[in-house]
């Protein structure tokens, strides 16, 4: 996505239970790409996250997290519900999860709906993060779809309420399954990101950003574009 949420302040519970952190945000993209497909203009987004740890060393999160663009189709709304867990193995973070993606159409077209399970693999090399995700599609257009993507990324505090963040994300599609609807075997899609996260208070965090795309793909493929956005996140 557009977006890299940043989790905020914990709320704790009792001793015997792990701490739980979560966040809400709403925001603006100029564009909605997505895995270097083009899904439309003016897309407004909300998302809230959860994020935890158990006593058996395993971390968590779960969200929700939907989007509304404007497309030469007609308008969307698109709804998303995803749970993962990890851990951490010295300087090397493996993680599973799941991800549901709906859709509602206000054409009377509905899309079919999509989901996939993805494991990654993440550590910090030279002060960048840098990561490599499977994702394995299990329903919807992208049912047996593989697709590895790449990133890395960097940070760097600016001031104690201002933060700078670069990444670069690599994806490749390995198998296009069953679907073959937007991407072939074969398939890839670049994009560099930039964004700054200024704090307006302990709770509140106010974070712009501008993206630049280039992909394949066999309908709305991204050629070299440039979009931005915003989005104010919400701790409590």
């Amino acid at each position: 996505t557009s977006t890299i949420l940043a989790i905020g302040s914990g709320l704790f519970l009792s001793n015997a239970q792990a701490e739980i952190e979560s966040e809400f945000h709403v925001g603006y993209n100029s564009q909605y790409i997505f895995r270097g497909v083009d899904l439309g203009d003016d897309a407004y987004e909300y998302g809230l996250d959860f994020a935890g740890s158990c006593d058996c060393g395993l971390d968590w999160s779960a969200g929700i997290w939907g989007i509304s663009p404007d497309n030469e189709d007609g308008n969307f709304d698109e709804l998303d519900f995803y749970a993962a867990v990890s851990k951490t193995f010295g300087d090397l973070t493996v993680a599973v999860g799941y991800t549901a993606y709906t859709y509602n159409n206000t054409d009377d077209t509905p899309a079919t709906d999509d989901a996939e399970v993805f494991i990654g693999f993440s550590g910090e090399i030279s002060g960048f993060e840098a990561g490599a995700t499977f994702y394995f599609g299990t329903d919807g257009v992208i049912q047996e779809q593989i697709l590895l993507e790449l990133s890395l990324g960097y940070s760097h505090e600016i001031s104690d309420t201002v933060s700078a963040s670069l990444g670069l994300t690599y994806g490749y599609i390995l198998d296009e399954g069953q679907g073959g609807y937007a991407s072939s075997d074969g398939s890839a899609y670049f994009s560099a990101s930039l964004g700054l996260g200024v704090a307006l208070s302990d709770e509140i965090t106010f974070s712009p950003y501008l993206s630049y795309v280039d992909g394949q793909s066999r309908i709305n493929g991204v050629d070299g574009e440039t979009f931005g956005g915003a989005m104010l996140t919400f701790a409590f």
